[in-house]
């Protein structure tokens, strides 16, 4: 009985240090979090960042896979450029559907940026002009980097993406 009793006291102090490593890796996992939100937030401060969809979600319709179909939202400063892919109803577009969401180098409109500390999400929205249309874009950005975007359009029914942020890559030309 007494060999029992010292193997449980025994084997209580050998599973200690693993519940302590577990406490040690929940608190460092929350410090990633706040670490990757702090980068995050960084990125979005510099307004110099790409967005780039990976599915779409058009209004009343089915997500569709956006893998092979490429877009694009650049932040560069008080500018912005636009190119994704569109898919539902068109109310005041060129014949054939036009080219998408798309607007060229264009100025930042009505800017707004939310920051929600204790949930970990930042929320940037703005308008952007494009030749035929005005777009109202907002940015649902969470600690990592993954985004959710929602476009409104005066022509077009809304659409939503889904994907990430990064910071813009330079082009490295060789001389």
């Amino acid at each position: 009985m007494k060999s029992l009793f010292s193997i449980l006291i025994l084997s209580s102090f050998l599973l200690m240090p693993n519940q302590v490593a577990l406490a040690k890796d929940k608190k460092s996992k929350k410090e990633k979090r706040m670490e990757q939100f702090t980068e995050t937030k960084k990125l979005v401060d510099s307004k110099q960042f790409i967005f780039v969809p990976d599915r779409a979600f058009p209004q009343g319709g089915r997500s569709i896979d956006l893998t092979t179909n490429y877009g694009f939202v650049k932040i560069m400063d008080s500018e912005t450029e636009g190119d994704m892919p569109f898919f539902g109803r068109g109310f005041s577009v060129p014949y054939g559907g036009g080219e998408g969401i798309k607007f060229d180098k264009t100025s930042i409109e009505n800017e707004e940026i939310e920051i929600n500390e204790k949930k970990m999400r930042l929320t940037y929205s703005f308008e952007a002009r494009g030749d035929n249309d005005t777009y109202r874009i907002s940015m649902d950005i969470s600690y990592g980097g993954s985004t959710s975007v929602s476009v409104t359009s005066n022509n077009r029914s809304h659409i939503s993406y889904n994907g990430s942020i990064s910071k813009i890559e330079e082009d490295k030309k060789k001389d």
